[in-house]
């Protein structure tokens, strides 16, 4: 049994300063431990204000921080799966949720394709049940044809499951690439990425 991290950088909105790319990145071990241990090891040495903070998010957390965070996971024994959805190319949908839901289906496939057996911590993007089940069905029905598949998904927040901060880190570096186009951050997991696929609707 694997084990698979799954969150996004990015937005599904068309709001002016929206953005233009939504990322959804699955982190993939056999060991979840470990990758508890790296937001540990960002911890330790960090100065009391920061070590108290109770998570750490990306995009509103010191660089400095997140490039440690990162520098962590890339010693560590796991796997990045990664799809991007360049939503300019897309057009508007009637639901815009809908992209979310079909990447988040269409990167777990891809996880499934590898590791048959997969254990998935989704990030608690919806506090709706009805949302999350929605969420749910659209997985379901994107792996439906994978007989051999085995996968168990449970919503958590990244507050209480530290390996999610991991993946919200690596999504976000992601990101960095793919929307600003500062591979930085990126250049620090690269080695780790197995899938970075430019997704496109079917």
């Amino acid at each position: 049994m694997e084990y698979g991290f799954l969150d996004e950088s990015g937005d599904v909105g068309h709001a002016e300063g929206s953005s233009c790319n939504l990322i959804i990145v699955v982190v993939v071990t056999d060991n979840p431990t470990r990758l508890r241990k790296v937001v540990a090891k960002t911890r330790k040495g960090l100065n009391k204000r920061r070590k108290d903070i109770p998570e750490f998010k990306a995009f509103k957390t010191d660089v400095r921080i997140i490039k440690r965070l990162l520098k962590h996971a890339a010693q560590t024994e796991c796997e990045i799966v990664a799809l991007i959805a360049n939503r300019k190319v897309m057009g508007d949908l009637d639901d815009p949720e809908i992209l979310y839901r079909q990447l988040c289906a269409s990167a777990v496939r891809r996880c499934l394709e590898r590791h048959p057996q997969l254990s998935l911590c989704v990030d608690k993007r919806y506090t709706n049940p009805h949302l999350r089940e929605k969420q749910n069905t659209a997985i379901l029905k994107e792996i439906s044809s994978l007989q051999e598949a085995i996968l168990v998904i449970e919503h958590a927040e990244s507050e209480s499951e530290s390996v999610l901060q991991v993946a919200d880190a690596v999504a976000w570096a992601l990101f960095q690439k793919h929307e600003r186009g500062d591979e930085s951050f990126y250049r620090l997991v690269k080695d780790k990425i197995v899938i970075e696929e430019l997704w496109k609707t079917k």
